[in-house]
């Protein structure tokens, strides 16, 4: 049964589709932004058949309606994949910040961590991922926006919101009219998201990225995955304010004698499934990479045996 479009404000739609197969419970949104005669997806999910025939019958809700752009917030395939075939569809111009552009063709031929942590059981989900990296690769961006930008989409104005720290080149797009901002992976509807260590991702980046968004001072924010958030700046707080504690725990850590990757990784995560240990071990070593550029660690070696060591006493 084919879910319709499903208004979030005046001018904004979730084109939503349920996939069974995805490994995470909230696959990824695409967001439509129209006047009621022009239009803009924010992301455009997967490129499987499944995924891209119902977001074209949703589109064919609004008769008439000319999608002049595709923005994607960042080059994961779960967010990009889908962008050539809906191109291709709608003849929308696809959307890319200057700095994530390159990654969208260096992902398909280089090991560039993703979102999604896949579980070997899920065999057929991972014997798919090249095919979704070799088409998002081909949304080669039509556009290319930096901070402060502005699209119009009709009578609506589109700001582009700078917001790096996941990827390089993340955006967050604020519509102005209804005070929306899109936050792509910066914010997930439920839990927090995953910021890969350098040179793949920048926690301290990240961190000022969530302080940029608070001072939007967005009524609504609308999420790279699960529902929307009604109170962005204090969901964006408790992100800061997350990230802020657990650097104070691994520096608690370090001046304890947990003085490795591996041993903060166990002492964070006592009963963490192995499954997602890699993960685990990314953010340590991405909070690790902030807290040397910031000068209160300093670290030898690499992997997760590097050794750990304050810089100064606590």
């Amino acid at each position: 049964m084919l879910m319709p479009a499903e208004q979030i404000s005046p001018h904004v739609y979730s084109l939503y589709v349920k996939l069974d197969w995805f490994p995470q419970p909230y696959p990824p949104n695409v967001f439509l932004i129209t006047d009621g005669t022009e239009g803009a997806l924010i992301d455009a999910g997967f490129s499987d058949d499944e995924s891209i025939s119902k977001r074209l019958a949703m589109l064919r809700e609004f008769p008439d309606l000319n999608v002049r752009y595709i923005v994607i917030t960042h080059h994961h395939f779960d967010h990009s994949s889908g962008a050539p075939k809906l191109r291709d569809a709608t003849g929308a111009k696809i959307v890319l910040h200057r700095d994530e552009a390159p990654l969208l063709e260096r992902a398909a031929k280089e090991r560039i961590p993703s979102d999604v942590e896949v579980p070997p059981e899920r065999k057929e989900y991972a014997g798919r991922v090249q095919d979704w990296l070799d088409e998002a690769a081909k949304a080669n961006a039509d556009q290319l926006v930096v901070d402060g930008d502005q699209l119009s989409i009709g009578s609506l104005t589109l700001r582009m919101v700078h917001s790096p720290g996941h990827t390089a080149g993340h955006l967050s797009p604020f519509l102005e009219e209804d005070s929306i901002i899109f936050a792509g992976d910066n914010v997930l509807g439920v839990g927090t998201t995953a910021i890969p260590p350098p040179p793949h991702g920048d926690m301290g980046q990240y961190v000022a990225s969530l302080i940029k968004m608070q001072s939007v001072n967005a009524g609504l924010m609308c999420c790279g995955h699960g529902p929307p958030v009604k109170e962005p700046n204090r969901k964006l707080q408790e992100l800061i304010d997350h990230r802020q504690q657990r650097e104070d725990q691994i520096l608690s850590l370090v001046h304890e004698g947990r003085d490795t990757i591996k041993g903060i990784v166990k002492s964070v995560y006592p009963e963490l499934d192995k499954r997602l240990l890699g993960m685990a071990t990314g953010q340590i070593r991405s909070h690790v990479a902030k807290l040397e550029s910031e000068g209160k660690l300093r670290v030898s070696g690499e992997g997760e045996d590097a050794s750990v060591k304050l810089t100064t006493e606590l």
